[in-house]
């Protein structure tokens, strides 16, 4: 939409500027002319310098008025789909949560192997929900511009929250753990998250690696998994909506990932490996 008036507020200021010039130039040119016929033949070219330029005008007007409401109403849509998916996965939330409780209970009652392995596979199914559920939560607040909340952690304290989300996460960790990074912890989570769903479903892992350590004035974090990998281009693996494969997934978790590292100032990447594939978050160590 500030395109759109940014690109109507110069080509109306180019046609007025070009309409001024033309009747200046025929004005002036007019007024040095001393002959009958060609202050007549002058003033019909002034004539229609004006009629033309008022035409000239009038279109650029028009159309720009017409890009103008378009861009509007594409914005209110896309304000009108953020708003429905942050509605709907926040009314969500609950359900969800309160299916998985009952469903980790009847897990822990049960005796039977075949009803057990059946709660299993519901357990899986819901937190892949949960999962979606989460990833369109923060892309409708991506998409709504949300500010993230920064605050400093060490990375003891990230270590001890994260490892009741995930248990079976091994750490590996070269740097003392009293460092701290800059970062809005639930967003972080929420990429580990999202990166580990992908080791796990797509690429087969059976074992996640987190290792992490100092690159100058960075702490990174590098998943390593020892999963199937990627043979695509890697290049595309942060764009939304493209499947690289039957298999693979929709792409929004990755592009989430992007955008939120984004966000914390750090950055995103994917080193090349021979086994399983890897992950690399770096952010910026804090005082």
């Amino acid at each position: 939409m500030f395109f759109s008036l940014a690109w109507l507020s110069l080509t109306l200021s180019l046609g007025v500027w070009w309409w001024i010039l033309g009747f200046r130039q025929a004005k002036t040119i007019s007024e040095i002319s001393m002959s009958q016929e060609r202050q007549l033949e002058l003033n019909r070219v002034n004539r229609m310098l004006q009629l033309e330029g008022s035409f000239f005008l009038s279109m650029l007007t028009l159309g720009g008025v017409t890009l103008a409401v378009l861009s509007y109403r594409d914005h209110k849509r896309s304000k009108l789909i953020s708003d429905f998916f942050s509605t709907v996965t926040h009314e969500m939330k609950t359900p969800i949560a309160s299916l998985q409780l009952q469903i980790e209970v009847l897990l822990e009652d049960t005796k039977n192997p075949e009803l057990k392995r059946k709660l299993e596979k519901i357990w899986k199914e819901n937190q892949r929900i949960e999962s979606q559920m989460g990833n369109a939560f923060y892309l409708a607040s991506l998409m709504q511009g949300e500010v993230l909340y920064m605050e400093k952690f060490t990375l003891q304290e990230l270590k001890e929250s994260y490892s009741h989300h995930e248990p079976d996460l091994v750490w590996e960790v070269s740097v003392p753990l009293q460092k701290k990074v800059y970062l809005d912890k639930k967003a972080f989570f929420a990429m580990l998250k999202n990166l580990t769903d992908n080791a796990k479903r797509h690429g087969k892992a059976n074992q996640i690696k987190l290792h992490i350590f100092q690159e100058k004035n960075q702490i990174c974090f590098l998943l390593e998994d020892d999963g199937s990998g990627f043979n695509g281009n890697k290049k595309h693996l942060t764009l939304p909506f493209l499947r690289h494969s039957k298999t693979s997934g929709s792409g929004i978790g990755l592009y989430i990932v992007k955008k939120l590292i984004e966000k914390m100032k750090g950055k995103l990447e994917f080193p090349s490996s021979t086994k399983g594939f890897q992950v690399k978050l770096c952010l910026h160590e804090v005082a």
